[in-house]
């Protein structure tokens, strides 16, 4: 709000302050001029006075009988001689000429005496000096402006902030997941049409979300129906050979690991709230997994290098399985003989890291490896098994755990993935179906 509020509140000052100085400088000119004419009058009139009074008199007892006459003035008049002045030269001629010169410093007029060495000093005037006074008077009303200004724009301005902050609060539980938040206002408030935009975008977004989840949902169970219709005619089937035999049931087997990981990235896109949070002895879990997977691939060898003394916070378990599942996979496929896991704590971050020695990833593709079905080079295609989803899943629990996933090279030369989660926050993740 102070940022609105000082960018609202000097574009009104500044307004308010040109047209007030456009106001007076109307004003001054105005005026001037009519001071400047009852001055000319004055010190004419005074002029013709003196040298009417003054005519017999000697101009040295000039000054002397001007003291000694009654004009009832508000301020001095008296008569000088010229030299008493240091005038610069532009200045002395239009004294010269006849004209009225203004002695700002000592809110003096003076005018010359024709056909003598003296002039006729008015001063000072104290409609000068109330002048000077009313500059000092004027920052301090301006002053006092700019301060009563501030209140009327934060009043005006506190309910419009209050509703924006409304609308931010909205947009964050909407964004968050929370797909049934609207926002009302009053029908006097400026942002009622903008409610009424926000609401009619989130029933879109829901729409949008309820449409793509019946069509995975139907694409799923139409195709795992045919599927298992398939997979028994296989088997009952006695015109194959076992190869051929072996290579249909791979081919079906991937199709509905594909349809399984569709269903599983599906999920994750669609935000839900319920979870089964747990405070597992995560290095235990890790170890165990661990070597699950290298009972059933003696041909490489597996690496764990887990802290055991470490706590990892609360984590739904399927999550860390389908990750931990995913990054496994990927690196056994790819490498030459050798993973290597290891978890432990970066910060207030978990890292969860798997290593692999196999031909790597080149720096300007490690971007890329986590969108679904990208495939980098002819080697990582169909024929390795997989069906490109697996990594874009890992970076979808990355997200929803509110941490990172990247891609590194490896000191064995291979590929490196870093899975990093923050321990002290726990965040509404999306519910994977059961497998």
């Amino acid at each position: 709000m102070k940022k609105l509020f000082v960018q609202f509140y000097l574009l009104l000052f500044v307004c308010f302050l040109v047209m007030t100085m456009l106001v007076g400088l109307v004003y001054k000119f105005t005026a001037e001029r009519a001071g400047r004419q009852s001055l000319d009058d004055l010190m004419k009139s005074s002029l013709y006075l003196i040298r009417s009074e003054l005519r017999e008199i000697p101009p040295h007892e000039w000054s002397k009988t001007l003291k000694e006459m009654d004009l009832n003035l508000s301020f001095d008049m008296r008569i000088e001689p010229l030299n008493k002045f240091s005038l610069d030269a532009p200045t002395a001629q239009r004294l010269r000429e006849g004209d009225i010169v203004a002695l700002d410093a000592e809110y003096t007029f003076i005018q010359r005496i024709p056909r003598s060495h003296y002039v006729l000093a008015v001063g000072p005037v104290p409609y000068l000096f109330y002048l000077h006074e009313m500059r000092i008077l004027d920052i301090t009303l301006l002053v006092f402006i700019a301060i009563s200004l501030a209140f009327p724009v934060f009043i005006w301005m506190r309910p419009h902030w209050q509703e924006m902050l409304r609308i931010e609060s909205a947009a964050q539980r909407f964004g968050d997941g929370h797909l049934t938040e609207r926002i009302h206002f009053d029908r006097g408030s400026s942002f009622e049409r903008l409610g009424v935009a926000f609401n009619q975008m989130a029933d879109n977004i829901n729409a949008l979300i309820a449409s793509k989840k019946q069509l995975i949902d139907g694409i799923a169970h139409e195709l795992r129906t045919p599927l298992v219709r398939l997979r028994y005619r296989l088997e009952m089937s006695d015109n194959l050979s076992e190869p051929e035999r072996a290579a249909l049931n791979r081919d079906i087997g991937q199709l509905e690991g594909l349809i399984e990981e569709l269903l599983t990235y599906a999920r994750l896109d669609r935000p839900q709230n319920e979870l089964r949070l747990t405070t597992p002895d995560l290095p235990a879990w890790l170890t165990g997994h661990i070597a699950d997977v290298q009972s059933v691939t003696p041909d490489k060898r597996l690496r764990v290098y887990a802290d055991s003394a470490a706590h990892f916070g609360a984590l739904d378990m399927r999550l860390m399985e389908r990750v931990l599942d995913n990054l496994l996979n990927n690196a056994l496929r790819y490498c030459e003989n050798e993973v290597s896991v290891s978890l432990d704590l970066d910060g207030s971050y978990a890292c969860l890291q798997v290593d692999d020695d196999g031909p790597g990833i080149a720096e300007a593709e490690r971007q890329r490896v986590f969108e679904p079905f990208v495939r980098l080079d002819p080697s990582r295609d169909r024929a390795t098994g997989g069906c490109g989803l697996g990594l874009a899943i890992v970076h979808s629990i990355a997200q929803a755990m509110g941490g990172e996933v990247s891609c590194d090279a490896s000191d064995t030369g291979g590929a490196r993935f870093r899975f990093r989660w923050p321990v002290t926050q726990l965040v509404a993740l999306p519910v994977l179906p059961d497998r």
